[in-house]
């Protein structure tokens, strides 16, 4: 071989063994790291965990309990203060109930409780198959905190945020870790300690955790950990709310009878026939576009919600044929959800005699249920049928 050709690659052997050193250290401090804990294998075997324990918050112990699973999902229920707390997360998207915000219902997570959120899903540690995770670590050297010697390792999720690793390098186990955390919502760096290492079932498990940020000061005490419990997934998904959910007898594929109101005989008269379907577009939103024909072809789609600011159900009604928007609003009175927009108008260019509508839902025993719309020219002193909708399920 060349000389000149060998002294370069000796050269270039030379300058990356350091790198290649150092990602090799961290393979190797990993590898002893995951086999501190009771080795892969037996992580492998795990599906799902439930704890029980202590949680301190603003000086007030309360019990908690949490489930994680072995696809990343999480859920839990805890105290701060007097205010309970509930998370829910799927792997991807979470979920919280925060007092503390002065919102009683459920809400989507931000970016910064997203990112707590995949740190508390995980299984303790987060270099058990971290790469298959997407994420990335690298071997920053040793330190010395607090008396004990501890290899850094450096941690970035797939979502760029950065965690440091610190790991007893008598034991392999963490000792303490750099990330950011949360508090009211808000990101802020944050240092967690670990201790009290358990065995259970051969998993070796931090029962002791502290986490301290700002003034704030948080203490989770494991007292139970039951391994591989069945788990119901619907807990990890965004709960609707009680009253929502009171409109899921709507929700399916429809064949649809359309009648209209006959003044002359007093009686319903078939026009028609349709289909619809009604879903759950978003948690607390039920949405149906259906199209139908009395004199002219029309599409409506209809958005139902409920509004926690007034304690009522809305209806948001676009109309194609005509290319307008109207609001309904009204409550359940005797099994019926009965909506009008009596009292809803676009400024003060609405006239007072302008022909107002209400929608009447009604559930039937058999698990259809009808729509009847009526109309009033009096400002709903008085209503008069108009259109019906009768429900049945499709046969699938």
């Amino acid at each position: 071989m060349n000389k000149k050709l060998v002294q370069i690659i000796t050269l270039l052997v030379f300058i990356c063994s350091p790198f290649l050193l150092i990602a090799q250290n961290a393979d190797e401090i990993i590898a002893k790291h995951i086999a501190a804990h009771g080795g892969a294998e037996k992580w492998d075997k795990l599906e799902s965990v439930k704890i029980n324990g202590q949680f301190t918050g603003f000086s007030e112990v309360k019990d908690f309990f949490s489930v994680k699973t072995s696809s990343g999902s999480y859920y839990s229920e805890y105290y701060l203060g007097q205010h309970k707390l509930i998370e829910g997360f799927d792997g991807k998207e979470g979920w919280t109930i925060d007092p503390w915000q002065e919102i009683l219902f459920p809400r989507k997570i931000n970016l910064a409780e997203k990112n707590v959120l995949m740190q508390k899903a995980e299984f303790f540690t987060p270099f058990y198959k971290y790469n298959e995770r997407g994420n990335k670590v690298e071997y920053v050297g040793k330190e010395n905190i607090d008396g004990i010697d501890a290899f850094v390792l450096k941690l970035t999720r797939v979502n760029g945020k950065t965690e440091t690793w610190y790991l007893n390098s008598e034991t392999y186990l963490e000792y303490k870790c750099e990330s950011d955390w949360i508090d009211f919502a808000r990101g802020l760096p944050s240092e967690s300690y670990f201790d009290d290492f358990r065995t259970i079932d051969g998993l070796v498990i931090p029962f002791y955790i502290e986490r301290t940020f700002w003034q704030r000061n948080r203490v989770t005490v494991i007292e139970n950990i039951e391994l591989n419990p069945e788990i119901n997934k619907s807990i990890f998904e965004f709960p609707k709310s009680k009253e929502i959910e009171k409109l899921e007898f709507m929700s399916g594929e429809w064949d649809v009878k359309v009648d209209v109101w006959s003044g002359r005989r007093g009686d319903w008269f078939n026009v028609g026939s349709t289909s619809s379907k009604i879903d759950f577009e978003a948690v607390n939103r039920l949405r149906e576009n259906i199209s139908y024909e009395v004199t002219f072809p029309m599409t409506k789609i209809l958005n139902y919600t409920y509004s926690l600011s007034t304690g009522r159900y809305k209806l948001a009604v676009f109309n194609d044929l005509y290319s307008e928007i109207d609001i309904f609003e009204g409550d359940f009175n005797n099994g019926e959800l009965i909506l009008d927009n009596t009292n809803v108008n676009f400024g003060s260019t609405a006239k007072e005699d302008s022909q107002k509508t209400q929608y009447t839902i009604s559930k039937a025993d058999d698990g259809s249920f009808s729509i009847v719309e009526k109309v009033s020219t009096d400002d709903g002193k008085s209503w008069n049928p108009a259109e019906k909708f009768t429900y049945t399920q499709k046969i699938k």
